[in-house]
């Protein structure tokens, strides 16, 4: 069933047909179903990598064009009563150039990949693969960890009320505007918005409510500054914790039971030089749920 007009009408998942790629297959079929999209499935071969595929690539074209055609057998057999379009990509050479130009090409809404510690399509968050995707995908990348056992339903946006925090949460309210979306906010030396700090047991806890209600207030202010229709601001949660943004999302996600994570990028945040580090890596291993990524692009600071 579509949920609206704004709801994205192609998908392209990024696969290598393998069943270490079912999870995003299967989420990626469900969205398409939801939406009622065309769904196409890109798959990259940069070469071989194992004595059987030397083997193949040794044999040539026909040998090629045999396993595109044994592909395009089981796709056709997967999706045979799945009542929205389907087609399946071959491509050759780099992952990510090969994802970017496929998604350029085929005016795809929304970008899905899965996520893996082995497999170069599994290696999304790793190396400079996502630095790449993250920078130049035009459109939302979503990446998969869980399997997609029902619709999201609880979304966590994280916000250090910027531009492109503001772009995640409008575009996590137009892809699921009947989730629960939760707009978190971590603040990392004490609590914000006072100005003086009263002595003793009884102000330090009058301080903690202020600076609690301060956060909340400019949360507030945030949600009031984006675009989101009356329905779905009825739908939004407000929650903030104190300590690192890394641990603190982390934790969240696995004691609130988050199906998805929202998170936007752009140049000059913490978030993106956060992604792009050693440390971004361990987050994004962290996050026990699935990850939308949202790019405001490089020019698009001031939006």
């Amino acid at each position: 069933m579509n949920e609206g007009n704004d709801a994205p009408r192609k998908l392209l998942l990024a696969t290598d047909l393998s069943a270490r790629c079912d999870r995003p297959l299967e989420r990626a079929k469900a969205l398409a179903a939801q939406w009622h999209a065309h769904l196409t499935l890109l798959t990259v071969r940069e070469g071989p990598q194992v004595p059987a595929e030397v083997v193949q690539w040794l044999a040539g074209s026909e040998a090629s064009t045999e396993a595109e055609f044994a592909a395009r057998r089981d796709i056709a057999r997967e999706f045979e009563h799945a009542g929205y379009p389907v087609s399946l990509q071959f491509a050759d050479g780099d992952v990510a150039d090969a994802i970017l130009a496929a998604a350029a090409r085929s005016d795809a809404e929304l970008v899905i990949a899965g996520y893996a510690r082995i497999n170069t399509l599994g290696e999304i968050f790793l190396g400079s693969t996502v630095e790449q995707l993250a920078r130049n995908l035009a459109q939302p990348l979503l990446v998969v960890r869980q399997r997609a056992r029902a619709p999201y339903a609880r979304i966590l946006v994280p916000t250090d009320f910027s531009p492109a925090s503001r772009l995640a949460l409008e575009t996590a309210a137009r892809l699921f505007p009947e989730a629960q979306l939760i707009v978190f906010h971590v603040h990392e030396a004490g609590l914000e918005g006072l100005a003086d700090q009263p002595r003793g047991a009884d102000a330090a806890s009058a301080h903690t409510h202020a600076g609690r209600g301060a956060i909340r207030l400019r949360c507030e202010q945030f949600i009031d500054g984006c675009t989101l229709a009356p329905q779905v601001r009825a739908r939004i949660a407000i929650d903030s914790a104190a300590g690192t943004p890394e641990l603190m999302t982390a934790r969240y996600v696995l004691e609130h039971g988050v199906d998805l994570a929202v998170l936007g990028l752009h140049a000059q945040s913490g978030m993106l030089r956060l992604l792009m580090d050693s440390k971004g890596e361990q987050v994004l291993r962290g996050l026990d749920c699935d990850t939308l990524l949202v790019s405001t692009g490089a020019n698009d600071e001031n939006r």
